[in-house]
């Protein structure tokens, strides 16, 4: 009998110690950002899929530091399209727009859907719609010191704890100076889109899709549960002279 109970113990001691750190964001029916803690910015490592092939630098990484972004389903409305362009700045975070380029020489944001939008906070994206792709990109980065604020329009990356980002990126909606200290270092600014895009971002679902299962289904899950999410249709380099 002892050690029977003994054994539903240590049992019962694994059980709690065995779920991964993801913190749940506050309540934000209120809508207030200093009631929504930094940590509802994590990049969630839930069902991650392990990889022994990890892309740790693509060839065809271009020069120029301006991205744009064509934005579907804005407001949930199939079809309607909008263009944010994007200005990269490596002063602000070396690291974090090497990898950005990186991703964007692959495509990788193509389809991504912007799977948790706070009102008046943030827009959050950044797991491919194709499992067997996301995992190519799990090699985290170190993080880049905090340079500028994260003011309304600049970009950054989301993540786990210190030196984790990977992919999920933010558009910040408003002024978040808060994030400041917190070690979110954004990497570029919306030069041009963002009240015409980036506000019209689908926001009906709020931060109910799991990303354990998109991690897991992809675009799959997300198109049968959500299927008005808006999403990246394309996210190419363009020149500073298409910068209107």
């Amino acid at each position: 009998l002892l050690f029977a109970l003994a054994f539903v113990v240590v049992i019962l001691i694994k059980s709690f110690g065995s779920g991964s750190w993801h913190s749940k964001a506050a309540n934000h029916e209120e809508h207030n950002l200093n009631k929504i803690p930094a940590a509802s910015l994590t990049a969630s490592k839930d069902n991650q899929v392990a990889s022994d092939t990890t892309i740790t630098k693509h060839e065809a990484v271009q020069d120029s530091n301006f991205v744009e972004f064509v934005f579907s389903n804005l407001d949930g409305e199939s079809g309607k399209e909008g263009t944010v362009i994007v200005q990269l700045m490596p002063e602000w975070a070396p690291l974090g727009v090497g990898r950005i380029k990186e991703l964007t020489a692959a495509n990788f944001y193509d389809e991504c859907r912007v799977f948790r939008v706070i009102h008046r906070f943030m827009a959050q994206l950044g797991i491919n719609g194709d499992p067997k792709i996301q995992k190519l990109w799990k090699k985290e980065i170190k993080d880049d010191p905090v340079k500028t604020s994260n003011a309304r329009g600049t970009v950054t990356f989301a993540m786990a704890g210190p030196n984790t980002r990977t992919t999920q990126i933010f558009f910040n909606k408003v002024d978040n100076k808060y994030l400041d200290g917190q070690g979110f270092a954004p990497f570029g600014k919306v030069v041009s889109g963002l009240e015409e895009v980036i506000d019209h971002i689908n926001e009906e679902y709020v931060e109910k899709p799991n990303q354990g299962k998109i991690q897991n289904r992809g675009n799959e899950y997300l198109l049968k549960e959500f299927p008005r999410l808006s999403f990246i249709k394309t996210a190419r380099f363009v020149s500073s002279a298409d910068v209107k």
